[in-house]
């Protein structure tokens, strides 16, 4: 079976504004929080990262990721207009995924922090899989019947990416496109954090 060069498209330009603090910057289980996720990215089988961050730097990031084992793996993509909603991240992350020749892109949330690098391969491989019988447009994660993050998204999706306006995400692309959802047992997984009480 073939397997697809899927890109990782890493958004962390969010404003924290129900937080009232950088929340990637703060500790979870002995590193900052937006870590967790882009290590589990950074372990899987995607073929690359693209953290996009508003400044275009991420004073959060882990000393161990500018490592030999993962400095080639990932790449910091400035977002100026990060600040106009989660639309303008994602289409900064399929443009440089796109000038990389991305055939597919696989959007992860940097406040989802108990993803891991098992359910980022259960989605490639069922993408890949699937991609084999048809032809697909996306693979998404779900949980209680709806599609979260992490989703794949062929790059027949990248006009429609690049077209997204504000705070809009995939969700309402893949609703009505043609694609897989691949359930995930434990709601765990998709607990993102926004608040002190999170």
């Amino acid at each position: 079976m073939k397997r697809h060069s899927v890109h990782g498209i890493y958004l962390a330009a969010g404003q924290s504004s129900r937080m009232g603090t950088n929340k990637l910057g703060l500790p979870l289980r002995g590193i900052a929080l937006g870590n967790h996720a882009l290590l589990a990215a950074l372990q899987a089988g995607l073929a690359h990262v693209w953290i996009v961050t508003a400044e275009g730097k991420a004073d959060w990031l882990d000393a161990a990721l500018g490592s030999d084992r993962f400095r080639a793996k990932w790449t910091l993509v400035r977002c100026p207009d990060a600040h106009s909603g989660q639309a303008h991240s994602i289409r900064c992350g399929v443009e440089a995924a796109m000038t990389a020749g991305a055939e597919s892109v696989m959007i992860l949330l940097a406040d989802q922090p108990f993803v891991t690098a098992a359910m980022i391969n259960e989605l490639l491989c069922r993408y890949d899989q699937a991609s084999e019988r048809e032809e697909i447009h996306f693979a998404a994660a779900e949980f209680g019947g709806l599609a979260r993050p992490p989703v794949i998204c062929h790059r027949r999706m990248f006009p429609e990416l690049l077209r997204l306006q504000g705070d809009q995400g995939a969700r309402q692309l893949i609703r009505h496109g043609r694609g897989i959802s691949v359930p995930f047992g434990s709601p765990d997984l998709f607990l993102d954090v926004d608040t002190p009480e999170d």
